[in-house]
């Protein structure tokens, strides 16, 4: 009975105790894009910015003190938003979000706020990120002509809000 009890004791200790998880931190555009992205590569987190898109792309956006300057290019505060249409999951996730902000907003110059859960996708350095060309550096970033310096890929979207901006007269 004793050796028994004992087995049983080290096998509890053996076990990897579960830690209990933390939420994650919310970080704003600026804290991912404008310092070395690379450092969060592949990383999961949880990113607040306004949503803007053209027919050419989606990018989450803010407006940051400081912008990141590689080989003298200096880049946008954006990230290029990626929505893997084949997962169920995270196109129902973007649906959710997209019918919320047609309840929401009103003008286009409502500023529509979403943070997004997802991993960071950059290249291994911010140098490999420019380029020369022909005509001089470019940019070899993300999303349309690749002028974003790090991507988002979508798990799920939340906390979506739509800030009010007064049309001019």
């Amino acid at each position: 009975m004793g050796s028994t009890f004992l087995i049983v004791m080290m096998l509890m200790q053996a076990q990897p105790r579960a830690e209990p998880e933390q939420p994650l931190a919310v970080l704003s555009v600026c804290d991912v894009v404008t310092h070395d992205p690379t450092r969060r590569n592949g990383q999961v987190v949880k990113v607040r910015g306004v949503l803007a898109g053209t027919n050419e792309g989606i990018w989450l956006v803010d407006e940051c003190p400081t912008h990141l300057v590689t080989k003298g290019l200096s880049w946008g505060n954006d990230l290029s938003v990626h929505v893997n249409a084949a997962d169920r999951s995270i196109e129902r996730s973007w649906e959710a979000m997209l019918e919320r902000v047609k309840q929401l907003h009103e003008s286009v110059r409502d500023k529509v706020w979403i943070t997004i859960l997802g991993r960071v996708e950059t290249r291994a350095s911010m140098d490999d990120e420019v380029v020369q060309m022909p005509y001089g550096l470019r940019r070899a970033g993300f999303g349309h002509l690749g002028e974003a310096p790090a991507e988002i890929d979508v798990i799920l979207v939340e906390d979506v809000s739509v800030e009010r901006r007064l049309a001019i007269k």
